[in-house]
């Protein structure tokens, strides 16, 4: 619901095998927009940027060794707004996406 207003014809939406992405439903919506739905092989986090954005993330909390809940939240923001459209386009970049 969230994406498919941002989707139009020839966009490629590409995800993992998770069920609920390979629902007939999801398909559905995705197609209705001129979009194609692209499903990523098994076991293919080169592929994924979401596996490589975990990866740093939990590297920056380490960091930090947070002790409580409040400084885990503090930290997690503070991830998020240093990061900028450059850095994501890139990240893509690095996963074979091209990116406009």
């Amino acid at each position: 619901d969230d994406l498919c207003p941002h989707l139009s014809s020839g966009n490629v939406v590409v995800m993992d095998n998770l069920n609920s992405h390979k629902s007939a439903q999801v398909q559905q919506l995705i197609t209705a927009t001129g979009a194609k739905p692209l499903y990523l092989p098994r076991h293919s986090p080169d592929f994924n940027p979401i596996e490589m954005l975990w990866s740093v993330l939990k590297s920056f909390v380490r960091k930090f060794k947070p002790h409580c809940l409040l400084v885990i939240q503090i930290v997690l923001k503070t991830f998020f707004l240093l990061l900028d459209k450059s850095f994501f386009s890139n990240w893509f970049s690095k996963c074979c996406y091209c990116t406009p």
